[in-house]
């Protein structure tokens, strides 16, 4: 039992000593790393992530689901196709499909409606939706990129019933903050 305690006690001594001549910052000063909140959504550049993508779905989804048309429906479930996402925005990279699958996701999870998929021919609601993005530019290489998600939902005849939106604002300057 002794010989167990003493390899605990080097073993913790060895890391400290190992963790100390890592360091290369004198104590009390700053260096270049940072710790980032796994769960924040930090940005090295006006561009959306995958958690920008999932915040704006759900919050522009949540929306639609508490609104007074949907909470009217009480116990009774329509049956809703979700529409894939359009594009309107100047980047051909954002993965339209991820939008899709949380709006669909929540959507799902609510268990207000019953979602069915694009090819059913008997449904109550399609909700169509769209990304769109405005940029504007100011002095200094300074650059303003507003994201707007809109959630559309048509009835069968084409009818408007509801219309629901969120914008994302993200700002870049030329002078960097690293």
């Amino acid at each position: 039992m002794k010989l167990v305690k003493k390899a605990i006690l080097l073993s913790l001594m060895g890391s400290a000593i190992i963790m100390t001549g890592c360091q290369s910052v004198p104590m009390g000063q700053q260096s270049n790393v940072a710790m980032v909140d796994a769960k924040g959504r930090g940005h090295l550049q006006a561009q959306l992530t995958m958690a920008d993508y999932v915040a704006l779905a759900e919050k522009v989804t949540n929306k639609m689901l508490v609104s007074k048309l949907v909470q009217k429906w009480g116990k009774k479930k329509p049956k809703v196709i979700a529409a894939t996402p359009v594009n309107n925005t100047d980047n051909e990279n954002v993965r339209m499909s991820d939008l899709h699958d949380r709006i669909q996701e929540t959507l799902f999870n609510s268990d207000v409606m019953r979602v069915v998929d694009k090819t059913a021919t008997s449904f109550d609601y399609i909700i169509k939706s769209e990304l769109t993005s405005t940029r504007q530019y100011g002095k200094g290489g300074q650059e303003l990129v507003h994201y707007t998600l809109q959630l559309k939902m048509f009835t069968l005849m084409g009818e408007l019933k509801g219309q629901w939106s969120d914008d994302l604002a993200m700002a870049k300057s030329e002078k960097s903050m690293f």
